[in-house]
């Protein structure tokens, strides 16, 4: 019995669940490559477009470009969605 408390303070027990915050990548981010759209907030280098009618997170290699600006995705890192001036 004393060996078995002694483990159990050595693992963790808290599970990834969305109540605590935890989320996966939302799928059908990998379908936005080559896709168009507008830079809804200014990026500097990361903000918000308009792709399809919905607002995506994206970011820029770097350039900061002012929101109103034509943008096309140029690829997809797990949940990062970069993008480039159209």
């Amino acid at each position: 019995m004393p060996l078995k408390k002694f483990f159990k303070k050595l693992v963790l027990n808290m599970e990834e669940t969305k109540d605590n915050g935890y989320v996966a990548a939302k799928p059908g981010l990998n379908d936005l490559t080559g896709k168009t759209g507008v830079a809804k907030t200014t990026l500097r280098p990361a903000g918000t477009a308009i792709i399809d009618g919905e607002p995506v997170d994206v970011v820029t290699l770097g350039e900061f470009l002012e929101a109103g600006t034509a943008i096309v995705v140029t690829s997809v890192e797990g949940m990062r969605v970069i993008v480039k001036e159209q």
